[in-house]
């Protein structure tokens, strides 16, 4: 592995900690804010952005809730395939939306996981769109959000099939035969 790559992967994962931090952070400042657990709203940006305290022990959109040991599972289990990904395939170099996707949906995965194992009442929502009638969200379905898109639009857009020997070829030059000069 060379230099650049391991410089990617280290600021990927440092990006991840950071973004989980973010999400951690303003998780406890809303689960511990008077008047979001009074059950009122903050506005923050008028007709577009607010704060109100939910929870969710489902997953998006509230499906599947009340099977935490299931959703624990698979977040953990996309926890550790994402991150295995970034170790695979980050590099910001030779590709940033991708570098970038991963990073994303590694934090976003990580955040609300943390939320399923180690809160009862699930995973703390608080963002809440003022201008469409949208759940509430967090800092980590955001990026989970965004990280997700990210990934379409490279995969669409970017992303190309290895080539592939000719097998018959492959067999032929397996079996000792030499071509012609």
């Amino acid at each position: 592995m060379d230099k650049v790559r391991k410089i990617s992967i280290i600021i990927a994962l440092a990006a991840v900690l950071i973004l989980v931090g973010v999400d951690q952070l303003t998780k406890y400042i809303a689960n511990t804010n008077e008047i979001l657990l009074s059950g009122e709203k903050i506005m923050f940006i008028k007709h577009i952005l607010s704060f109100k305290l939910a929870y969710n022990k489902g997953a998006a959109w509230s499906i599947l809730t009340g099977k935490k040991f299931l959703l624990v599972s698979i977040s953990l289990i996309a926890s550790v395939l994402v991150i295995y990904l970034i170790i695979k395939n980050v590099d910001f170099k030779k590709n940033i939306l991708l570098s970038c996707a991963f990073t994303l949906i590694a934090s976003g995965a990580i955040g609300n996981l943390i939320d399923r194992a180690f809160y009862e009442e699930g995973v703390i929502d608080f963002l809440c769109f003022e201008f469409i009638d949208f759940p509430i969200f967090n800092v980590a379905d955001s990026c989970l959000t965004i990280g997700a898109i990210s990934l379409m639009f490279y995969v669409v857009l970017f992303y190309k099939e290895p080539e592939k020997k000719d097998e018959k070829l492959e067999n032929v030059d397996n079996l000792g035969v030499e071509e012609d000069a």
